[in-house]
This record gives structure tokens, C-alpha cells and sequence, in this order.
């Protein structure tokens, strides 16, 4: 179920959307497969589409929004299962 906040109703006047767990998962799982798709690397391996070849880690904004996707869809997943 989705639904929407009335505006104004926050402090700033913007919306909220309103998500059950497992949809927020589903939308969560949906940007990681892009990122898969578009790296050919699976999310545990995501640093090794940033690293160059002395190994250093180039945490761009793909990387950033992939890294705390994984992680946001890592806590959905444990809390929809418990």
C-alpha cells in the first residue's frame, strides 16, 4: 500500500510517501539489479567496479547511492523476515 501525506502536513510543506516494509524492499532490490546490470557485479562485490589499479577505492556518487542502497535493502530484508 502507498499513499501520500497531505501537503503542508510537515514542518517544510513537503509530501511523504508512505511504503509498507516489503514494497520499501521491492523498490530497494529494483535500483540494486540496476546497478548490477549496469556494473556486471554483484552487490557484495560493488567496490571492485570503484577500485583503480593500485586498489584504491573511488567512492563516487554511484558508489555512495549503491552502498547505502545495499545497506538500506539489507535492513528491510532482516525486518521483513523477523
Amino acid at each position: 500500500m502507498t499513499d501520500r501525506a497531505t501537503p503542508g502536513g510537515l514542518a517544510s510543506g513537503g509530501h511523504v510517501r508512505v511504503v509498507t516494509l516489503d514494497q520499501a524492499a521491492v523498490e530497494a532490490r529494483e535500483l540494486l539489479d540496476d546497478y548490477e546490470r549496469r556494473y556486471r557485479l554483484p552487490s557484495e562485490r560493488r567496490a571492485e567496479a570503484f577500485m583503480d589499479a593500485s586498489g584504491h577505492l573511488h567512492q563516487t556518487g554511484d558508489y555512495l547511492m549503491w552502498s547505502a542502497t545495499w545497506q538500506r535493502w539489507c535492513d528491510l530484508r532482516d525486518r521483513v523476515a523477523s
